[in-house]
């Protein structure tokens, strides 16, 4: 697993992981770090990538960079269901990233070889494992939210689609892979992807997103157990 040429990397990530997850748990026995927390990091992603995208005639095309925005703008405003749909949206983009980074480093060097890029990849991907999970102790979750979780995957993933059929360069669009089921390619080029893959694919990634929305609602119950009905924190 940690093997040269990317045992820096590999152990950067590791490092940033379980620093993301011990720092989130702390801000679940505190209201005012859970604050810090949850609109710092909205602060970050909203001037850091504003000022990444803005004049670059770039689009976002990628579930993690959309996320990016969407934590920015919903940590801030006082709508609890998209609280909820984000934060469960981007720990999950987060965790996935770092695993991937942690196992299979070379996939990402492949499709950009610039090492700067990929140690901000590092940094955003473990904020938005951070943000997400402190957010998990800033509101309380309502299982009828699950439909606002998956409404925002939905329109994340129409708004990629749209944007790829109309021309704009697909780059780094991993998610739409991951929908369709081509994802496998990016490992294994040479793989066919018969009608059982698919049957297997779609089961197993379903279950594993059902799975991680039932792990946050578990997390949620214990980490937001003091959340107050009234105040700052409201919503």
């Amino acid at each position: 697993m940690f093997g040269h040429p990317f045992l820096h990397i590999q152990l950067l990530q590791f490092v940033f992981s379980c620093l993301a997850l011990l720092a989130a748990y702390a801000t679940w026995k505190n209201r005012v770090l859970s604050f810090v927390a949850v609109y710092g990091v909205a602060v970050w992603f909203l001037v850091w990538k504003s000022i990444e995208y803005g004049g670059s005639g770039r689009l976002p095309m990628d579930i993690s960079a959309i996320c990016y925005f969407l934590y920015g703008i919903v940590a801030i405003l006082p709508v609890r269901p998209a609280k909820t749909a984000v934060a469960q949206i981007a720990a999950l983009c987060g965790l996935v990233y770092s695993i991937c980074m942690m196992s299979m480093p070379q996939i990402f060097f492949a499709r950009d070889p610039n090492q700067a890029v990929e140690y901000f990849a590092i940094v955003n991907h473990s904020l938005l494992l951070f943000g997400g999970l402190a957010m998990l102790g800033h509101i309380r979750f309502k299982w009828t939210d699950v439909f606002w979780t998956v409404a925002v995957v939905g329109a994340v993933a129409a708004y990629i689609e749209i944007c790829i059929s109309l021309g704009v360069e697909e780059g780094t669009a991993i998610f739409s892979q991951i929908l369709d089921g081509s994802v496998i390619l990016v490992i294994a080029p040479n793989f066919s992807m018969r009608w059982w893959y698919y049957v297997l694919y779609y089961t197993v990634t379903l279950s594993i997103f059902a799975l991680w929305i039932a792990l946050t609602y578990a997390l949620n119950r214990r980490a937001a157990a003091k959340v107050g009905k009234s105040g700052f924190f409201a919503v």
